[in-house]
């Protein structure tokens, strides 16, 4: 009995966890090898400044150039949300 009642309270606590570790990741291409990016995450600002470099890292490889960043905080529906936007550009071999 005390097994199910600590699974049940466990249960919603883990759905929260998961949630609050969510990533929205948004690439709009601009054209020139340049984008704008928008990452938002519910918690910790620290895996936002890790997803940047893994979507820029997977869009241009090594040869790139961060243009802008900037690190916002909203409250939406409750929650405080980190919003990191930005814009970087890809060279290519003709361009270095």
């Amino acid at each position: 009995m005390k097994k199910l009642l600590l699974i049940l309270f466990l249960f919603p606590c883990l759905l929260l966890t998961k949630e609050s570790n969510s990533l929205e990741v948004k690439l709009q291409p601009l054209g020139s090898d340049r984008y704008n990016i928008s990452i938002t995450e519910n918690s910790n600002s620290n895996n936002l400044r890790k997803e940047l470099k893994k979507v820029v890292n997977k869009t241009c490889g090594t040869r790139f150039e961060i243009e802008s960043i900037k690190l916002n905080e909203i409250n939406q529906n409750g929650y405080k949300r980190q919003i990191l936007q930005g814009s970087f550009k890809c060279y290519v071999n003709s361009q270095m």
